[in-house]
């Protein structure tokens, strides 16, 4: 292999040389070749030059393929570049000879705008490949396939793999997602995880399984063979990997066919450079100073209430102690009960935290201060507009460039978090760093479940934070512009501390090569048994503008970020809702065991049912319906029997106990589900405005309470505490039982407002690869 990466990268080499960061198609050919991968028998012949009687038979096909090669003309087809002609050499030569009379004028008319002449286009062309014609398997769809690699600014190499030929677009476009093409990282992957990934494409059932009672035309394993060559050339040409001077841009062979049970290559093409991704050289370990000070300083407070006062109060009211807390504050001895100092270089210590409120323009003369004087070893940066009003950029450039130095001399260098964020909030550290009064958002302080939330959006941490303020994050972070720390930064962090067992990240844009790093972080973390989730925007062209205008990032290619996440064990959410219902379901299904994706579901609506049954299978995994056993069978008609229901209903999976069931009823039938051996998970979705439960709490006109015990709630909320099985509950009505999901939430039940959404949440669950809770 070794030999071949010296192979490869000559071949490079040459190229640069004569000027030009992509290679001809002979070149690509030798550069599979290098690799293992069987490839056309073909001849280049340079322009100029004849081709022998003897050269035409090593072919050893009657009928061959010409093509024009030339820098210019990468689609060859559409001016005429491909001929396919009889295997003589009068054939051949009256085929070359049409391409060179005919090409330059026609690609000039279509592509040159009137900027590339005919004579330029004749003088680009280097030749002609004369190429066997490879009679492959025709099957239909799976014919031609695509096999490629490309780099994307934020995850790195990433390989993909689907249908080919002309078909590309379309079936892109008209298939589900997971259906057309496999996004593949260039590492991480193990073999036996490759497959899981091709199975669901509509082509590999065509190829690689028997199909119709036609044998499958080639084995899987010569598919992942090779894909994982593709992963290796990505790997050893990666922008990460210095030690070759050569980055593979983009690779991809189309088509690529099957003769013979091997895949074969029939057009490719290949653009490289030079350009190398830069180690990430911040301190990481540093973040333990910025989450968990000792020491705070402070700059931009002011006597009236303004938003650095704001963050004081807010640091002073969650017990961070003040006489630790150091404001530079010119001409006052003290604020809040905290000591005043006239500048940066008065400060008594070396802070663990500075936090710098200023406006964008003052922020640089402050950061080279801390830096230069050694005051701080992390910064939080609030100041907005940073990066993203015009002329901005270049003071986060300034201030990248100080850190770099500093770093690269081995001299003291603070992390920075920000700018344009919205401040930490850490319950380790005792301090609350946002800018929002503690009279317009009341923290969380309900159940502390290890929670850690990241997030580009200050508002959207905020808001999902007062939505959900039953639980109380451990640690919850703006990043804002990822001047210096990243959201990778924060994941590897993270990973692998015992107190954080769930790690909640909204992302809009990853900084250029941080996905690959925030992929290594949640694979660690998930490796030690931590739960990661992440929900990312900008997706659509929209998206992605507001994005660059928001948090001044670039939004990456949502398909490949979605892809290699959930390969590598995220949560990928979907929505807002299924964010915030990941959220709380890890939490509360703490401690619960996923054994597999056979699900019992219960209702009394027969609406419930066949709609619950209808969301069993999505894109992001399946559940299955077991039958129940015969002896859950039993106990079940037993359970009914008092009620008659039994001759009502037959005991099938899923469950309609209809609305007569109590509350006795539906409890005896959700216990016989959960203790069945068939079954893994559960949703339990109730209708509630039947007179035959006590769902609502008590008052006047009735006599339910829904906090007497054997209610349907008490019956639930025992039954979650007793089995290792997560199951969810559905209430589906309005406000009138809002009072039925509070207790069941405040007794650590997840609760639904929608049947689908309940099934979709454990489907996905269930799908994750996630083993215990």
């Amino acid at each position: 292999m070794k030999d071949s990466t010296k192979v490869v990268s000559s071949i490079l080499k040459k190229a640069e040389k004569e000027g030009r960061y992509f290679l001809l198609e002979p070149e690509v050919y030798g550069l599979l070749r290098a690799r293992g991968l069987s490839v056309p028998r073909h001849i280049f012949l340079p322009k100029g030059k004849s081709l022998s009687a003897a050269g035409l038979k090593r072919l050893g096909t009657e009928r061959v393929v010409v093509k024009i090669v030339s820098p210019l003309i990468l689609h060859k087809s559409d001016v005429g570049g491909v001929a396919i002609v009889r295997a003589s050499l009068k054939e051949v030569r009256a085929a070359v000879e049409k391409m060179y009379a005919e090409i330059p004028a026609r690609y000039s008319r279509l592509f040159g705008q009137n900027k590339v002449s005919p004579e330029e286009v004749a003088a680009s062309i280097r030749g002609v490949l004369v190429a066997e014609l490879v009679g492959f398997e025709q099957v239909g769809l799976g014919s031609e396939l695509l096999l490629g690699l490309r780099v994307s600014k934020d995850f790195g190499p990433v390989v993909t793999f689907g249908g080919g030929g002309l078909d590309v677009e379309y079936l892109n476009a008209h298939l589900k997602e997971g259906h057309s093409l496999a996004i593949l990282p260039s590492e991480g992957l193990a073999t036996r995880a490759l497959l899981p990934v091709l199975e669901p494409l509509a082509v590999f059932g065509k190829i690689a399984r028997d199909f119709r009672g036609r044998r499958a035309v080639v084995r899987p394993e010569v598919l992942v063979r090779a894909i994982e060559v593709f992963q290796k050339l990505a790997a050893d040409f990666s922008p990460f990997n210095h030690k070759e001077e050569f980055t593979l841009e983009e690779l991809e062979v189309n088509p690529l066919v099957i003769r013979r049970g091997n895949v074969i290559p029939l057009d490719g093409l290949c653009r490289f450079s030079r350009q190398k991704l830069e180690p990430a050289d911040r301190p990481v370990e540093q973040i333990k100073r910025l989450l968990e000070p000792e020491s705070i300083g402070i700059i931009g407070v002011s006597e009236k209430m303004n938003v650095g006062h704001i963050i004081l109060n807010n640091i002073i009211q969650n017990g961070f102690p003040r006489e630790k807390i150091f404001v530079v504050k010119p001409g006052l001895e003290s604020i809040e009960g905290c000591r005043c100092f006239p500048d940066v270089a008065a400060l008594p210590e070396t802070v663990d935290l500075f936090i710098l409120t200023l406006g964008a323009d003052f922020v640089y003369p402050v950061m080279k201060d801390l830096v230069d004087l050694e005051k701080a070893r992390s910064v939080i940066v609030i100041a907005g507009g940073l990066g993203e009003k015009a002329g901005t950029q270049s003071i986060e450039a300034d201030i990248r460039s100080l850190l770099r130095e500093r770093r690269r001399q081995g001299k003291l260098a603070p992390v920075i978090n920000g700018g344009n964020c919205l401040g930490i909030i850490s319950v380790p550290g005792k301090y609350d760093s946002t800018f929002i009064p503690g009279y317009k958002f009341q923290r969380p302080s309900g159940l502390q479940a290890g929670l850690a939330v990241i997030s580009q959006s200050g508002a959207f941490m905020l808001s999902r934070m007062s939505n959900q303020d039953r639980f109380e994050p451990l640690y919850a972070i703006s990043v804002g512009n990822q001047l210096d720390l990243t959201l990778g930064d924060y994941l590897n962090y993270l990973q692998g501390r015992p107190e954080v067992k769930i790690i909640a990240v909204y992302a809009e844009g990853l900084k250029p090569g941080d996905g690959w790093r925030f992929l290594e972080g949640a694979r660690k973390a998930i490796r030690a048994g931590q739960k990661v989730l992440v929900y990312k925007s900008g997706r659509s062209p929209e998206g992605r503008k507001a994005t660059a205008s928001h948090t001044a990032s670039v939004a990456g290619d949502y398909a490949v970020g979605k892809n290699l996440l959930s390969q590598a064990g995220v949560l990928v959410a979907e929505t807002i809702d299924e964010f915030e219902n990941y959220i709380s379901g890890l939490i509360l299904l703490a401690g619960k065991r996923i054994s597999g994706n056979r699900v019992g579901l219960v209702s009394n609506a027969g609406f419930e049912s066949v709609i619950m049954a209808d969301n069993l299978k999505g894109e992001d995994g399946e559940l299955v319906l077991p039958e129940f056993s015969a002896d859950s069978v039993a106990r079940i008609l037993k359970v009914l029997q008092p009620l008659g229901i039994d001759r009502l209903q037959d005991v099938h999976n899923p469950l309609d106990v209809t609305p007569m069931a109590d509350d006795a009823t539906f409890c005896g039938c959700v216990r016989a589900l959960l203790e069945d051996p068939n079954v893994d998970c559960a949703v339990v979705s109730c209708v509630p405005m039947t007179a035959a439960l006590q769902t609502l709490p008590p008052g006047e006109g009735h006599r339910e309470n829904i906090f007497a015990a054997n209610s349907l709630a008490d019956g639930l909320i025992k039954l979650f505490r007793t089995t290792g099985k997560p199951f969810v509950v559905n209430i589906d009505a309005g406000r009138l039982y809002d009072p039925l999901c509070r207790h069941l939430e405040n007794n650590g039940l997840p609760v639904f407002r929608r049947c689908d959404q309940a099934v979709r949440f454990m489907r996905k669950l269930v799908s994750s690869g996630i083993n215990k809770l």
